[in-house]
C-alpha cells in the first residue's frame, strides 16, 4: 500500500500544526489562513492530505510528514533521512566515499519486521533505531567496522529491524537510544557519631 494511503494520527497531525504555528509567527500565514489549514489538518484521515498543507511553507526535505520511500543512497556525499516517514518493508540504503544517515526514531514502521539492506564502500552508514525494537544484524565486512549499541527488547513480541549487507573499507553503526536508569545506587552512609 502507498504510504500516502495510511491513516494519519494525532502525532502526525500535530506535527504539521507546529509548521503552521511557526508560519503565523514568522508573518507567512495570517490567521484566517492558519485556521484554514488547521481545519484541513484536523478534517485528514490519511498521511497523504497532511503534506500539501504545508509545502509552501518549508523545503521538501524538512517537510513534518515525509512519504517518499525511495532509497537513501550517498555517492561522494551525504544523505541523510529523519523526522517522521513511513519506512517501507524493505529499505535500501547504500553509502560510497559519504555518509548515509537514517533516522528511525520518529519513523512509522508498519510491519511486524523491516529489513534494511545497508552497504557502505568507502563511506559509512548510521542507523538511528526506536526504543523498544528488536535489532538484528547480519552481513559480512571486510577492513570495515559493523557495530550496534541496541539491546534485546524487553517486549514480548517486539517489531524486528533486520539490519543486512556488507562492509568494505567502511563502518555500519546501529545506534539505539541509552536506557534510563529507574534507579540510582544507594550511597553508603557513614554512622554518625553520638555526641
Amino acid at each position: 500500500m502507498s504510504p500516502s494511503r495510511f491513516r494519519a494520527g494525532n502525532v502526525d497531525r500535530e506535527r504539521v500544526i507546529e509548521v503552521l504555528r511557526n508560519a503565523v509567527e514568522d508573518g507567512r500565514l495570517d490567521i484566517s489562513e492558519f485556521e484554514e489549514r488547521a481545519n484541513r489538518v484536523h478534517n485528514a484521515r490519511t498521511l497523504g492530505e497532511l503534506p500539501p498543507v504545508t509545502e509552501d511553507l518549508v523545503a521538501e526535505s524538512d517537510q513534518p510528514i515525509q512519504l517518499r520511500n525511495e532509497a537513501v543512497v550517498a555517492l561522494f556525499d551525504n544523505h541523510s533521512r529523519g523526522g517522521r516517514w513511513v519506512v517501507p518493508e524493505v529499505l535500501q540504503v547504500f553509502s560510497g566515499f559519504g555518509t548515509a544517515e537514517v533516522d528511525l526514531r520518529d519513523a512509522l514502521l508498519t510491519r511486524a519486521h523491516t529489513t534494511v539492506n545497508a552497504s557502505t564502500v568507502f563511506g559509512r552508514v548510521n542507523i538511528d533505531v526506536p526504543e523498544g525494537v528488536e535489532v538484528r544484524v547480519r552481513g559480512w565486512s571486510f577492513l570495515g567496522v559493523r557495530t550496534t549499541t541496541a539491546r534485546r527488547a524487553q517486549l514480548a513480541d517486539p517489531p524486528v529491524l533486520e539490519v543486512r549487507g556488507f562492509s568494505l573499507f567502511g563502518s555500519l553503526r546501529v545506534r539505539a537510544p541509552r536506557r534510563r536508569r529507574g534507579w540510582l545506587p544507594w550511597r553508603r552512609s557513614t554512622p554518625r557519631a553520638l555526641e
